[in-house]
């Protein structure tokens, strides 16, 4: 350990015998990460305005800060030796891979993504409407940091770090989520299998879209450890952002009970119900505020069964993304678990809302089933794998 790190590795002490996160851990993780991510982007040297030899001094520089991370992790590395503070590392990195990732993928759409999430708090369009959380944090972003019409922004850079805030926290509640169901195996290949899935979520005009299946986890993850307050609090929050997730989150609770083979606490009910109540109730009432509310993206309302019809016959296509975590599912599930009952009822009926009211051609929708997917996927194959390390290691003993 090199000796100028004491003074960073004070700051970054952890339990050397944790093995699942507190909730103010992984808010730490998130914010502070943010936060950095923030001033990683921030800081640069245009070389555009520099003269001669110049102009390779801010090139040098721009160099140095992006090399930065890297020298400081190394001081540290140290702290990060338990596996679940180096998982919350990882969640963060795996973030900002799949924002870079994106931005780097959508190029000139970037500046699309944030108009037209910026566009869905002045919409009549029911699915504007019902969330403007992620439309205003957009417009704050934008308005602060700039973009390409504003002189001195930069569309790319607000465009990964607004995405990162959303991103880092659903990266963040899979890893936490997996510690509390997972053996450690298991919770590794849960989180990279998600962050694989992630890369479905990319679209054209749509900002933070992991954070479809990051807030229902987010929501199990503190209903799980029995956050309650926390779970409650968090709710009324994200269902002014994605309030079919925390509608489908409360059924977990249900579902643990009756795994338990056991009727709900009256405090099991009572947060069920005000998690229900919350989910419905924020909808309606921004309904109300806006009179003039169109409705005609809800076909099933109006007596069409299209998207029924059409999400039917994509089914070859959803098959198709989670053919692998569904051939482990039906290969190496052998009974009910804890796992299957608190993320398969939650995605379960996440999944069928987006069968009757949306469309699974927009893959998006479909990550929280897929990240429930991975998560039974992974349990069975960490087993398996455990399984035969087990069996060597006894084997190596006789």
């Amino acid at each position: 350990m090199l000796s100028g790190s004491g003074g960073l590795g004070r700051l970054l002490k952890f339990d050397d015998h944790m093995k699942t996160p507190s909730l103010g851990l992984v808010l730490g993780f998130w914010v502070v990460s943010n936060i950095l991510v923030i001033s990683w982007y921030w800081i640069n040297i245009s070389d555009r305005y520099l003269p001669g030899l110049l102009r390779y001094a801010g090139i040098a520089f721009y160099v140095v800060v992006a090399l930065v991370p890297l020298l400081i992790l190394f001081k540290v590395r140290r702290s990060f030796f338990n596996p679940v503070t180096l998982g919350l590392l990882v969640s963060c990195c795996l973030a900002l891979s799949i924002t870079a990732h994106e931005a780097n993928l959508l190029r000139d759409q970037m500046q699309f993504s944030l108009d037209h999430e910026r566009e869905f708090a002045h919409m009549d369009a029911v699915e504007g409407v019902m969330r403007p959380l992620l439309a205003k944090i957009t417009e704050a972003y934008v308005q602060i940091f700039g973009d390409d019409h504003i002189r001195g922004g930069s569309t790319y850079h607000t465009h990964i770090i607004a995405n990162y805030l959303f991103d880092s926290l659903s990266f963040l509640a899979v890893f936490a989520l997996a510690t509390l169901l997972l053996s450690p195996t298991a919770t590794w290949l849960c989180l990279l299998t998600f962050a694989f899935y992630t890369q479905i979520a990319i679209y054209p005009g749509r900002m933070g879209p992991v954070f479809i299946a990051g807030g229902l986890f987010w929501q199990l993850f503190l209903l799980t450890a029995r956050r309650y307050p926390a779970a409650i609090i968090s709710g009324l929050i994200i269902s002014f952002g994605r309030t079919d997730v925390v509608f489908a989150s409360s059924f977990a609770l249900l579902a643990l009970a009756a795994f338990e083979r056991r009727w709900p606490t009256p405090k099991e009910w009572a947060v069920f119900g005000l998690l229900i109540g919350i989910s419905l109730v924020v909808p309606k009432m921004l309904i109300w505020l806006h009179p003039g509310t169109d409705y005609k993206s809800f076909l099933v309302t109006n007596g069409d069964f299209s998207k029924l019809v059409g999400n039917l016959q994509t089914m070859k296509l959803v098959v198709a993304i989670a053919s692998p975590v569904l051939a482990i599912v039906i290969v190496r599930t052998f009974a009910l678990t804890r796992t299957i009952a608190i993320v398969g009822a939650a995605t379960l009926t996440h999944v069928g809302l987006v069968f009757f009211i949306a469309d699974f051609s927009e893959t998006r929708l479909i990550l929280p089933a897929l990240g429930g997917l991975a998560f039974v996927a992974s349990e069975a194959l960490g087993k398996l794998l455990e399984g035969k390390s087990g069996a060597q290691a006894a084997e190596a003993g006789a």
